[in-house]
């Protein structure tokens, strides 16, 4: 059994990734009872506010011309792709100093948080290092080089961990969590990015051509066309509990939320980035080949259930107590948060193979409906909730909703994967 483990690529490269996500996440669970006496729930709802509208726009910052980068059988071809990306970045980033230097004030105002301005302007910036991360990540992962991803992930952690420590120490307040939080992304960026350099320059300089980059654009357009727009629908989507609770709730309430979900995130992090990213590589690998994907997509699917379960049930039961033990006795209510969202949160676990297999397939505008629906119905939701009840009941039906949709999602998936072979199949016949 140990020596089938040991000689498994797959489970080696994900055991790789882990390895620097653990060291990554150990770090953030050390810092988190130093953090929440060093800070307030209102100072880290404006940073759960901050890191909201950061996830929502850095998934415009590549138009997703990055995930393509896996899929080319021409390694020229591939970096024609992380030239678009890059591309793309800096252009956009542009952009986002224009709106953010028209819009900022209002944006404060509108989410009511008005301390939330005087950091707006590092959103650009941040959201710049994401973009260029994403690109060298997903040319990384073309090319099995985990350790790479591996390290930018630990050096990311060092970096948000020591400056926020640091900025509550001396009593920098907001500021020293988004401080940070931009500091780390940005020394992952540059970690990645020279790695990348060092290594693959050549390659990666003389594959350029602007020919090749204009032709990129329409040979993956569904990427922009789809994949962007389901991502962009599924960031709001994610990312609208912050924002309503902030209006209706105020930042403490936000605080609460987003160290609830900081915190439990982490041990499903640990597993589901990793495990995608060596996923999507593979079942890429996989689908090239003209093999059957459904057996694996399965086979990942259990694999993902069974280590996710028994920490999903152990947190929905104890984590109100945890928090108020590790955190402080002011951070219950973040526990009671995080009962619920770790029910959306591992069906989200056991997904990330059932997404990479729609975007592998070409399947985005299935997803794309998808993610329309799951929005609508989770916001709409979570508004009358927020109208008419607490604020936990609101995260409760938002979490619910989430969940229900992930595994739709997922045994869809299946059944669609299956359709699409057996019809292959008979075809060849």
């Amino acid at each position: 059994m140990w020596y089938k483990l040991k000689n498994n690529s797959f489970l080696r490269n994900v055991s790789v990734l882990m390895s620097g996500t653990a060291i990554a996440q150990i770090l953030t669970v050390a810092s988190a009872p130093i953090l929440t006496r060093l800070f307030t729930p209102e100072q880290f709802g404006v940073l759960g506010l901050y890191i909201s509208i950061i996830s929502i726009l850095t998934v415009l910052m590549t138009l997703r011309y990055e995930m393509a980068i896996v899929l080319p059988k021409n390694d020229k071809e591939a970096a024609n792709l992380l030239w678009l990306s890059l591309i793309i970045t800096v252009f956009l980033t542009v952009i986002l100093i224009l709106v953010n230097a028209i819009l900022g004030k209002k944006v404060a105002l509108i989410l009511g948080s008005p301390e939330l301005e005087s950091w707006l302007w590092l959103v650009p910036f941040n959201a710049f290092c994401i973009g260029v991360y994403n690109s060298f990540n997903y040319w990384c992962t073309r090319n099995k080089q985990f350790w790479r991803l591996s390290r930018s992930r630990v050096v990311q952690s060092l970096g948000v961990v020591s400056t926020q420590t640091s900025g509550g120490v001396i009593g920098a307040g907001t500021g020293g969590l988004i401080g940070g939080q931009f500091l780390g992304q940005f020394l992952a960026s540059v970690t990645l990015w020279w790695q990348v350099w060092k290594e693959d320059r050549k390659l990666i300089t003389a594959s350029y051509n602007n020919q090749e980059i204009k032709k990129a654009v329409k040979v993956h357009k569904g990427f922009p066309l789809y994949n962007c727009s389901q991502s962009l629908i599924n960031a709001f989507s994610q990312n609208a509990a912050p924002f309503l609770l902030a209006a209706f709730f105020g930042p403490s309430i936000v605080g609460f939320y987003s160290m609830a979900l900081r915190v439990i995130k982490m041990p499903m992090n640990l597993v589901s980035e990793s495990f995608k990213q060596v996923y999507y590589q593979r079942a890429s690998e996989i689908y090239n080949s003209g093999c059957s994907l459904n057996k694996h997509l399965i086979k990942a699917t259990t694999y993902l259930f069974l280590i996710g379960i028994i920490p999903a049930i152990l947190i929905f039961l104890f984590s109100p107590i945890l928090f108020s033990i590790f955190l402080g006795e002011s951070w219950y209510e973040a526990g009671q948060y995080s009962s619920w969202l770790i029910i959306w949160l591992f069906a989200g676990l056991i997904n990330r193979p059932s997404v990479a297999t729609i975007q592998i397939l070409g399947m985005q505008k299935k997803l794309l409906v998808y993610e329309i629906l799951l929005f609508i119905v989770r916001v709409i939701t979570l508004f009358l909730c927020s109208l008419t009840f607490s604020a936990l009941t609101g995260v409760a039906v938002y979490s619910l909703i989430g969940a229900l949709f992930n595994i739709l999602l997922v045994f869809g998936t299946i059944f669609l994967v299956s359709k699409k072979e057996k019809v292959n199949e008979h075809n060849k016949t």
